[in-house]
């Protein structure tokens, strides 16, 4: 197994099944209702379907780059500014791009690992691990907002 093997397998299992730590991404999202995943823990927070939504559109950026197609600047101002998708067809976005990433990294040449993103300043090595590592960063946000928001059993 390559290391782009390995990594493919690190995204699958935070994102579908098998996470070493608790739920994956999958496990967290089923059963939540569009009600829920739009209601903030508290005023000003981040709610599930915004969290989910920045998910989404990291995926996107990363799945997009390629030597003719820079990655695009970060701009912390519009990291939050998009309009909410709703949840049904944010869910099914995400599965989508999920599975279309998994598949960019999984059959990604190992021998590319060492090449620099386009528009960045680091290799793809750095961005693959990177996403990964940002999908189980947000996945427990959503477990803590998941936490807040449902009642506890008595």
């Amino acid at each position: 197994m390559n290391e782009t093997q390995r990594i493919a397998d690190s995204y699958r299992a935070a994102t579908i099944k098998g996470a070493w730590y608790g739920p994956s991404l999958a496990e967290l999202l089923a059963g939540i209702s569009p009600e829920l995943a739009a209601t903030p823990p508290v005023p000003g927070a981040h709610s599930i379907s915004a969290l989910l939504q920045h998910l989404l559109l990291w995926n996107e950026r990363i799945r997009n780059t390629s030597d003719s197609n820079p990655m695009p600047r970060w701009e912390a101002e519009k990291e939050w500014a998009e309009p909410p998708i709703p949840w049904k067809e944010l869910v099914a976005r995400w599965n989508q791009s999920r599975d279309l990433l998994e598949e960019k990294i999984r059959n990604f040449p190992a021998e590319d690992l060492a090449k620099q993103v386009a528009g960045r300043s680091y290799p793809y090595e750095t961005v693959f691990h990177g996403i990964v590592e940002h999908a189980i960063y947000h996945s427990g946000q959503i477990a803590m907002v998941l936490s807040m928001l449902r009642p506890r059993s008595a």
